[in-house]
């Protein structure tokens, strides 16, 4: 009987965030029954749905306790004792394939690969890494450092052409050594649904004719719902029957973010039209109940959930940051307003306010772009060629 394909995905952390849920659905889509498939976090974060879902699809789950905010002396001497637990979890797991995300996960794992090769212990057949964002914040030394552990990479995975074209800019790699996997959605889990809508607008609150507008994502700078909020804040001297939902949940370090937020609605007596719901499992629901879903990020690598909300057939208004103009032509398959710019925002915001029964079309269009683009089966059928081959 052939042995199973061990495999090792290193993340930061379980969350609620995209990047959880996508390597869950990578996981689920390959299965058991060829795989024998496995989750390290690098730290701990709150039990949730999330890590249920992997355990469920997982041989092992289980997590370090490696330090990677505000790191003092103390904070550096943990994470040398949590190096060396990882360096022996990849030693002994005999591992086909390890594959890590984002920076600080994809550092860690790949210096203890590169551990385990000049110990001569048994390393991995493949080490992959994913880019999911593009990284405005890193340093020249973390482009550095990623050009030389590229060398101990088989390939650097890229979610779409953006993302790669940036790392190739930034840090100089050779560009054989990229992949571009762009994400993918189940059509089957995000759908319209008239009762959905009804019940779930009944259940938060909102009127049958109240016009809501959505962003699902954590509260973070670089999602950029502050620029959204403050569009919003204007179009209510014209709209009186717009309301804002904002999905996600908060991150320690990124607190004063969501307090700017918060302040701002407080200030401008906007708590009867703003409301901040935390984030559900049955996300459906909420692509379901509103009318137009905003994706105001200031930097992304894919965007996942504004793809979801076009499935359930919604207007999706887009910033026009490279990852998006990729995929996303303006006033056909969604709206482009300028990254950042408040005034760019409430503009497209208005015409598609005042034109929403005009635009049923491009909710059709929308969802067939997605099915016929975004397919979570062509995602799946890659990583299983990447992972076995």
């Amino acid at each position: 009987m052939k042995s199973k394909i061990r495999i090792l995905n290193v993340l930061t952390g379980i969350a609620d965030g995209g990047l959880e849920m996508l390597v869950y659905r990578i996981y689920k889509g390959l299965g058991r029954e060829k795989y024998d498939l496995n989750i390290c976090t690098l730290t701990r974060g709150e039990k949730g749905f999330i890590e249920d879902n992997f355990r469920s699809v997982c041989n092992y789950v289980d997590s370090l306790d490696f330090v990677n905010k505000n790191i003092n002396i103390k904070g550096i001497l943990t994470n040398i004792f949590q190096f060396f637990k990882l360096y022996k979890l990849i030693r002994s797991g005999n591992y086909d394939v390890v594959h890590s995300h984002d920076f600080f996960a994809a550092f860690i794992t790949r210096v203890a690969v590169v551990l385990c090769k000049i110990t001569f212990s048994k390393k991995p057949k493949k080490v992959f890494i994913t880019y999911h964002n593009i990284y405005y914040w890193l340093k020249p030394i973390h482009h550095f450092s990623n050009r030389i552990l590229s060398n101990f990479t088989s390939n650097i995975i890229c979610v779409t052409k953006a993302v790669k074209d940036n790392s190739i800019a930034k840090e100089k790699i050779k560009e054989n050594k990229f992949i571009v996997i762009r994400n993918g959605v189940n059509s089957k889990e995000f759908f319209p649904d008239m009762l959905i809508r009804k019940s779930q607008r009944s259940e938060i609150g909102y009127n049958d004719n109240d016009i809501v507008i959505c962003n699902v994502g954590v509260y973070s700078e670089r999602k950029g719902q502050i620029y959204l909020i403050k569009a919003f804040n204007n179009l209510l001297k014209k709209y009186k029957n717009i309301k804002l939902a904002l999905i996600g949940s908060t991150r320690e370090y990124e607190l004063e973010i969501y307090n700017e937020m918060v302040n701002y609605v407080n200030d401008n007596n906007l708590n009867e039209y703003v409301k901040f719901i935390g984030t559900i499992k049955e996300v459906n629901k909420i692509y379901n109940m509103l009318d137009i879903f905003v994706m105001c990020s200031i930097t992304e690598g894919f965007g996942l959930v504004a793809y979801e909300a076009m499935l359930a057939e919604k207007i999706c208004v887009f910033s026009n940051i490279p990852p998006f103009l990729e995929l996303i032509k303006d006033k056909e398959n969604g709206f482009i307003f300028e990254n950042k710019n408040v005034t760019s925002l409430e503009q497209v915001l208005d015409y598609v306010i005042s034109n929403l029964s005009n635009l049923k079309w491009m909710e059709k269009v929308s969802r067939k772009f997605v099915e016929e683009n975004l397919s979570e089966r062509n995602m799946i059928t890659d990583y299983d060629r990447i992972y076995s081959s």
